[in-house]
């Protein structure tokens, strides 16, 4: 299995040669975290890098790499030294969030462009609801909450509002009262309840 440090420096890569290519998934979620230090949201390894692509960019990353498309789960998949990532295409994919919304608000983080903290919300969320609580689904849950932890009171309620419907925010509430905290916060109880409380004011600011 490739080391995370390949990955992300495979992701680095090929943000730099696709500017019009953002990521989303673990490999944001770590950046994110990485960029704001913070007790409760440790960077956590991703084995595979989810992205979003322009129409325009993808036509030339497939005549650059060998891509698969995967009409049962509508996305693309490529392998790039033994790396897998998952491709979301303009117009193509149906993901909850399009992506020249994601694009517009994304941003940059350690010559990596990633989406903004709030669309990787959705987006997780949604990834969450349907993977439950399969090992990836375990994954997902504790991405939900460094991300509420990241944003607190700074979410910008624009950008979750046309996304944000009662199923997801039920997940939310399902998320505040897991033993999720206790996880990110090495079974530190303290820590873990202060950890919780934060996360519960952020769901207060949003729902």
């Amino acid at each position: 299995m490739p080391s995370f440090h390949k990955i992300l420096d495979l992701c680095s890569s090929l943000s730099q040669n696709f500017p019009h290519l953002v990521f989303i998934g673990g490999v944001a979620v770590y950046l994110h975290a990485l960029a704001r230090a913070s007790s409760a949201v440790k960077p956590e390894a991703s084995h595979d890098a989810d992205l979003m692509i322009s129409f325009l960019d993808y036509g030339v990353l497939k005549d650059e790499a060998e891509i698969a498309h995967n009409k049962r789960l509508a996305k693309h998949q490529m392998i790039v030294d033994d790396i897998e990532l998952d491709v979301y295409v303009e117009h193509l994919n149906n993901l909850i969030v399009p992506y020249d919304e994601v694009f517009m608000h994304s941003t940059e983080v350690e010559e990596t462009r990633v989406a903004c903290l709030e669309h990787l919300l959705i987006l997780k969320l949604e990834a969450f609801k349907t993977r439950g609580s399969s090992g990836k689904g375990e994954k997902d849950r504790r991405d939900v909450a460094k991300i509420g932890l990241l944003l607190g009171r700074r979410a910008d309620a624009s950008l979750l509002s046309p996304y944000l419907r009662s199923e997801l925010i039920s997940l939310l509430e399902k998320v505040a009262k897991s033993s999720v905290f206790f996880e990110l916060c090495s079974h530190n109880a303290h820590a873990a309840k202060k950890a919780r409380s934060s996360f519960e004011a952020f769901l207060s600011s949003i729902a």
